[in-house]
């Protein structure tokens, strides 16, 4: 035997099972990113030939590709790819190539599949209100709490298997409540449902895309953005996990729903705010009866939900010398808190930049427009929107121009030496601040002071690290107000 078929052992049906389905997926990613376009035309002796396989093997992944839909096969015409409209986008493959492709307007598109569903699956679910369901619910409800409390949950390799544990939960629990809605073309769609979930914490955590957010690109964040998965759980996501599952326990399908279509507006920036999705939560919390609760969560419960309606999200300046990390650290922390994010620098005037250029340090005069300009975006942040900005604010003068203009702000100082500053400024490219004169900017600095509201801390740690460390101080200052 020659060509391909001698490369596999004799009656090893595994080995051409598993070749096949490389094809197949290698084939289908093609098509679902267009490198195979509309109409294209594709033989069994092309994809023997391209791919390197058997023409038993390419006929059965034409097979396959005509089961899902991508591709048309017609007998001594051969397969032609199709148009999306005639995929099977409901298939685990077709769905998990677009996630590969295009995952924002996959996951988009899932989202919105979810928001469709899972609501009227809650309130179904409360209605049927099956015992076995409400304990299953409950009791998966407890579990994602306390794993999203884990200290390790943030680290990347430490908190691995708890992340993975939190992920099989999740899923278990949004398995469930479709299947608690007892309508079987729901039940069918938990496999979408749960692809969309695994996709945001095994390839979308904040925590692994540190690198991707070093890079000098602006997040852009609105209401119709599914956001990343956070470096850590949001705490008001649980607890509304929280109260859908009780919801459900205790048969309220207003609440339930309510809770339900809240847990996916917290996926998408800003949409929780909506006074809609605020009216609807707070007419269910008004059927809900909190005392349904564990003793030990009623408390914390009633917290989330009160903060939610009375939230405030202080701006966060993220200071210190130039080459502490600040764009790396707020880009980061941006993403994990789910707010907008402003580079300082971009709020320069030419001059300035130009001066820099010229190793040429700024004076109080020179920077107190771009003072100006940054306290105006601080001012413009909505109190719910939130914002993280970068801002080098060495001096106590400075911070205090811009505390003039939003009072609550939290000042993040990345603490260097000098050496290490100038180190990294000197490997920096493409960037107007020189490293002659970062000796200049640890002359105008002045520390944080006890009596300023804000946190020092070591600018040499990873950044996951750092990210962590504010998310905690934030939260613990939100639960002391």
């Amino acid at each position: 035997m020659t060509g391909p078929e001698a490369d596999l052992p004799e009656g090893s049906e595994d080995a051409l099972r598993g070749s096949t389905a490389r094809v197949v997926e290698r084939l289908g990613c093609q098509i679902v990113e267009g490198g195979k376009p509309r109409d294209h035309h594709l033989t069994v002796d092309a994809v023997t030939h391209e791919f390197e396989v058997t023409r038993p093997m390419a006929r059965e992944a034409l097979q396959t590709l005509h089961q899902k839909g991508l591709v048309n096969l017609q007998p001594r015409i051969g397969a032609t790819v199709q148009a999306l409209e005639q995929w099977d986008l409901l298939d685990p493959d077709v769905i998990a190539w677009r996630l590969e492709v295009a995952p924002d307007s996959q996951m988009r598109s899932l989202t919105e599949l979810r928001e469709v569903i899972e609501p009227r699956a809650a309130r179904l679910a409360a209605l049927s209100r099956s015992a076995e369901i409400c304990h299953d619910l409950t009791s998966h409800a407890r579990t994602l709490l306390a794993l999203s409390e884990d200290p390790d949950f943030a680290q990347p390799r430490e908190g691995a298997a708890i992340r993975q544990r939190f992920r099989d939960v999740d899923a278990a629990f949004h398995r469930t409540l479709l299947a608690g809605s007892r309508n079987e073309l729901f039940v069918r769609l938990s496999y979408p449902v749960v692809m969309a979930l695994n996709h945001r914490i095994d390839r979308n955590w904040a925590g692994a895309l540190q690198e991707a957010m070093i890079t000098p690109t602006r997040v852009v964040v609105g209401t119709d953005t599914v956001q990343r998965y956070p470096t850590r759980p949001e705490p008001v996501a649980m607890w509304l996990h929280m109260g859908l599952a009780y919801a459900i326990d205790q048969g309220v399908a207003t609440a339930a729903e309510a809770f339900a279509e809240a847990l996916l507006a917290e996926i998408r920036s800003g949409r929780l705010h909506d006074p809609g999705v605020r009216d609807r939560l707070r007419a269910g919390l008004d059927h809900f009866n909190i005392n349904g609760l564990p003793p030990a969560h009623r408390a914390g419960f009633q917290d989330a939900m009160a903060g939610l309606f009375h939230s405030r999200r202080a701006p966060v300046v993220v200071m210190g010398v130039s080459g502490c990390g600040k764009s790396s650290v707020g880009r980061y922390l941006a993403e994990s808190l789910r707010v907008p994010f402003e580079e300082g620098d971009c709020f320069h005037p030419r001059r300035n930049v130009q001066s820099m250029e010229n190793h040429t340090p700024l004076d109080d005069r020179s920077r107190s427009p771009w003072l100006a300009a940054i306290a105006g975006r601080m001012r413009a942040a909505g109190a719910e929107e939130g914002l993280v900005i970068t801002c080098s604010a060495l001096k106590r003068i400075y911070r205090e121009l811009l505390r003039v203009a939003r009072p609550d702000a939290f000042f993040v100082h990345l603490a260097i030496d000098r050496d290490g500053a100038t180190s990294r400024v000197e490997s920096r490219k493409s960037h107007f601040m020189p490293a002659s004169l970062v000796s200049s900017q640890f002359e105008d600095l002045e520390p944080l002071e006890d009596d300023e509201v804000g946190m020092t801390i070591d600018a040499t740690l990873p950044v996951e690290r750092i990210v962590a460390e504010v998310q905690t101080e934030l939260a613990r200052r939100t639960r002391d107000r």
